[in-house]
């Protein structure tokens, strides 16, 4: 069988990471590098890994600073931020093909849809990564814990591809779940990204700082619950028992700095709309008030790199 052309967009903390391990597994995986492209260039991907340590050499590295330039691929795996979304179409455009299965690891919800209307796709693939991984410095992930990875696919149509693309990171390493409604996967990760993305920002504190002070895990708890309504009322049950396991889970895991967080320390704009803004107005449209939600939402709005306060 014809080995799969995998392409990445956006080899940084995520799709560094997931890309990497396809390569070191034989896959034909090509990267599009925005500002480490010539330091990747001459020295190559690295990746510290919990797993243990591992490097792509520039000989090896097929790494791109445009899309242009890529090959048409059948697999894109798209791991920028969503504040960059309004450039995805222009990005993918060049290296789309029939049934290319686009994966967006990205957090939020709403995403696969509306990038199967802009292109008028008839499938989208959703990952969420259950990662704790970082970029340390141009073309150097750390990757500190977890890595499972859960997928799923908005199109029916989508299905069999995905389950390929599945085992592709099976092969590699990389636990995988396939959920028949990535709208359901979304809501679950949602539940743990909206209190502590957004309260790591507000705070600039990392996870063990927020698990050790009892209010404010009281507070992300209230926080856990007003999702957890929200998901109920658009469809999605997830079951009381998960809250408590997240929170348990979170005073477990080594300290970790969010990718919210980061973003802040590096004066990046922060992922409001779909991780936050979409989940709010949805709720409202079926009924549910988020006040916790609403008013850790606010303050990230004041906070946020891109808002201007002049």
């Amino acid at each position: 069988m014809t080995k799969k052309v995998f392409a990445v967009i956006g080899t940084g903390a995520i799709g560094g990471y997931y890309g990497a391990r396809l390569h070191q597994s034989g896959e034909d995986v090509h990267f599009l590098f925005n500002s480490d492209f010539t330091h990747v260039r001459d020295h190559g991907l690295t990746v510290d890994s919990h797993y243990g340590d591992f490097s792509i050499p520039p000989s090896f590295l097929q790494a791109y600073s445009s899309s242009e330039a890529m090959p048409k691929a059948d697999v894109i795996l798209v791991a920028i931020k969503t504040t960059s979304n309004p450039l995805l179409s222009s990005l993918i455009a060049p290296i789309v093909k029939p049934n290319t299965l686009i994966v967006l690891l990205q957090n939020g919800i709403g995403a696969e849809q509306e990038l199967s209307e802009q292109l008028n796709l008839p499938f989208v693939g959703g990952g969420l990564c259950f990662i704790c991984s970082n970029k340390i410095g141009p073309g150097h992930i750390d990757h500190i814990d977890y890595g499972r990875l859960t997928l799923g696919v908005y199109g029916a149509e989508g299905q069999p591809l995905l389950e390929q693309v599945a085992q592709d990171f099976r092969n590699a390493g990389v636990d995988v779940d396939v959920e028949s409604s990535i709208v359901d996967a979304r809501w679950k990760k949602l539940l743990w990204n909206v209190p502590f993305n957004g309260l790591s920002a507000v705070l600039s504190a990392d996870t063990k700082q927020i698990m050790q002070c009892p209010e404010l895990v009281t507070l992300a708890k209230e926080i856990m619950q007003e999702v957890q309504a929200a998901a109920k009322a658009l469809g999605t049950d997830l079951p009381t028992p998960l809250i408590d396991t997240m929170l348990s889970n979170t005073a477990a895991m080594k300290p970790y700095h969010t990718s919210m967080l980061l973003d802040l320390k590096n004066q990046r704009a922060l992922e409001r709309q779909y991780m936050y803004k979409n989940v709010l107005d949805l709720a409202l449209a079926h009924g549910v008030t988020m006040p916790k939600t609403a008013t850790l939402y606010q303050q990230l709005c004041f906070i946020d790199p891109a808002t201007s306060h002049e």
